[in-house]
């Protein structure tokens, strides 16, 4: 008679519970998956967790619905002969607890198992423990809440939902107004998991550093699986924002501690088979609970990365502690510690809109500790929401490195393009109804670009003086227009080579060198499509001749010119100065609705304004739509594209302000 297989009940595998599927097939052990909530969730979390069934659904042996009777559910999955019950993620704690208990499988303390859900309940347990907690209260009612609020008199105080997850709807408020406010909201709201939110958790705030403490425990016995330091964010109206989670070796002086409270919390839930993860907040009093989930740590991150960190995963250990009790101590009683180190970074958003495209994907590629990353939620749905929880973020972003401070210096780059550059990140579509055409520039009449010999020679001084030019010296004019600069060079020694996309101005380039008898080379082309390597000490960019593309077409020039120099060489870019342009430029909009004037789009960070043009005898409108980039932009769009450091002044040579009409840039490579 053939042997049984071993089939393992996951419930809810969503979220890291994903993971879990794979794993198991490679243990030769089939996946009957258990979905507890299958309609109720809010419609994001409902999408990711049908995507993850159908991603996953060559694991399953079987799909059960769990939005019925219990007794149907024993009874349709009893005939598989399970040998474990693990739940994938937080909504899957209690039904799991329940299956295990029924078939008298591994499983925890079910009397505790509304503990292990519900914050009220989990500090109640944690306290009848004689452990250290924070103040707290559940409320169903305003005036009980602002009562006690008054009477802790302290601010500020934490208001959040009781059972929920990834700061959803957590609040902190700094007055008794803001407490009434964060009730009126979530006692209004569905949380995340679709429950019904009819009262309030009131919480002190606890002034420290959050910590978190991920185990996987057998027959009470806990271990260690990797640790994590939290790094958050306060917005305008009082909502927690992860910034971060970083892997850490330990806690420093604190460690000891903090690793004991953290198991005597889990004794406190009666937490003794499968994975845990503990928020700790590290105060000057000593470690306090956050919350405490009886599952792996959520979030789709990179098993891979991880594995890599730690030569295993918590997911990898928990199985072991389901499957192989008897060898569990033996296999995992080892020291913690690291290979690498590796943090992610959750990105926000503090605008709201429709999606053109992701640079920030191309844009941060090229640091050296990034490894990946998830911007898939904002791909499908094409727009970006602003941040206010975790569920929010649009996207995370996977960083790993053997240098701590290698990762440490990225992730700083990475949070001043959240802070001064967001449509680096996230590029929006035009908030206009003439809507952008990306080539506008090829539509414009030359008449419009070109301007007369005399105008370049005093533009040919400054670009002397600023890059210290000498005669001899090879410098890229890129693009060149009809030589009205470059002739100008040229007469002092500059070896010039121009290059435009419009054959006309090529040609007069060409014919304008010509008749002086100066050297020059002169070709058609775009300078997207420039293939030098190493070859100019200089090169120029002049009249307002950057931003006309997308961002990541616009940084992909940038790495081109980094190429085309030497080392020791440098860029010269000259460009308005989008402040003044901001300050001196107003939106008219005539009663039909239409634009009448030059506006500055605020989400496109773009300045459109109307060309009427000739063609074939009929006059139209072309919207000249340029990006304009402001100056920490620009200074992380070199640093991103391998300039070692830039150079700012204004239309004169002077150091730079706010108040100068135009920017020059001089960027070097080193």
């Amino acid at each position: 008679m053939d042997r049984l297989p071993k089939r393992v009940v996951i419930v809810d595998g969503y979220s890291t519970g994903v993971f879990y599927m794979p794993l198991l097939r490679e243990l030769g052990i089939e996946v009957i998956h258990v979905r507890s909530t299958p309609v109720s969730l809010n419609a994001h979390i409902t999408d990711i967790a049908n995507a993850a069934l159908k991603k996953n659904a060559t694991y399953f042996t079987a799909l059960v619905d769990g939005a019925r009777p219990f007794e149907e559910i024993v009874e349709e999955v009893s005939a598989y002969k399970p040998v474990a019950v693990i739940p994938g993620c937080e909504t899957g704690v209690e039904l799991a607890d329940q299956l295990a208990h029924f078939w008298g499988l591994p499983g925890n303390d079910l009397a505790f198992s509304r503990a292990r859900r519900d914050k009220f309940a989990m500090y109640e347990a944690v306290s009848k423990a004689g452990l250290r907690h924070l103040d707290y209260g559940r409320f169903a009612a305003s005036p009980p809440l602002v009562s006690w609020v008054k009477q802790k008199n302290r601010f500020p105080v934490v208001i959040k939902p009781a059972r929920s997850a990834g700061a959803d709807g957590l609040h902190i408020c700094r007055s008794l107004d803001e407490v009434e406010q964060a009730f009126e909201k979530l006692t209004g709201m569905n949380t995340i998991f679709g429950e019904p939110n009819t009262s309030v958790i009131a919480q002190e705030f606890a002034d420290g550093y959050e910590v978190v403490v991920n185990t996987v425990s057998c027959k009470g016995w806990h271990r260690v699986t990797d640790l994590w330091r939290y790094s958050k964010t306060i917005t305008a109206d009082g909502r927690s924002v992860y910034d971060g989670a970083e892997l850490v070796p330990d806690f420093g002086e604190v460690t000891d501690e903090v690793l004991g409270y953290a198991f005597a919390v889990l004794d406190a839930l009666k937490i003794t088979i499968g994975a845990a993860h503990t928020e700790i907040m590290v105060t000057a009093d000593g470690p306090v609970l956050i919350e405490c989930g009886a599952r792996a740590m959520g979030g789709s991150f990179s098993q891979t990365l991880l594995r890599s960190c730690l030569g295993y995963t918590q997911l990898e250990v928990s199985l072991d502690a389901y499957l192989s009790p008897d060898t569990f101590r033996a296999r995992w009683d080892r020291p913690y510690a690291l290979l690498r180190y590796a943090l992610f970074k959750f990105l926000a958003s503090t605008r709201k809109g429709m999606l053109d495209a992701i640079p920030g994907v191309t844009l941060l590629a090229g640091l050296p500790s990034v490894k990946g990353g998830n911007f898939l939620g904002s791909l499908e749905s094409g727009e970006v929401e602003r941040t206010v929880d975790l569920f929010t973020s649009p996207a995370d972003i996977y960083l790993c490195h053997e240098d701590r401070r290698v990762l440490h210096e990225d992730v700083s780059l990475i949070r001043d393009l959240e802070k001064e550059a967001q449509n680096l990140l996230f590029e929006m579509s035009p908030d206009h109804a003439q809507g952008h055409n990306p080539e506008w520039y090829l539509e414009l009449p030359d008449d419009l670009w070109l301007k007369p010999e005399e105008v370049g020679k005093p533009d040919a001084d400054t670009i002397w003086k600023a890059l210290g030019l000498r005669e001899g010296v090879e410098a890229l004019d890129c693009p060149c227009g009809d030589a009205r600069v470059g002739i100008h060079l040229a007469r002092r020694g500059v070896r010039i080579t121009g290059i435009d996309v419009n054959p006309r101005f090529i040609q007069k380039a060409k014919e304008r060198f010509a008749a002086e008898g100066l050297p020059g080379d002169f070709s058609v082309g775009d300078m997207r499509d420039i293939r030098f390597e190493g070859r100019f000490e200089y090169i120029i960019n002049w009249f307002n001749s950057f931003g006309y593309f997308d961002i990541e077409t616009d940084f992909y020039v940038l790495k081109l010119f980094w190429k085309a120099l030497r080392p020791g060489g440098s860029l010269l870019i000259e460009a308005p100065n989008r402040s003044n342009i901001i300050a001196n430029t107003r939106k008219i909009i005539q009663k039909d609705g239409h634009e009448l004037a030059r506006h500055w789009d605020d989400l496109t960070e773009r300045l459109y304004a109307p060309a009427e043009v000739n063609v074939n005898g009929e006059k139209k409108t072309v919207w000249v739509g340029s990006r304009m980039y402001s100056i920490s932009q620009y200074r992380l769009l070199f640093r991103l594209a391998r300039f070692s450091s830039v150079d700012v002044y204004d239309e004169n040579l002077n150091p730079f302000s706010d108040e100068a009409r135009r920017a020059i840039f001089i960027a070097h490579k080193t």
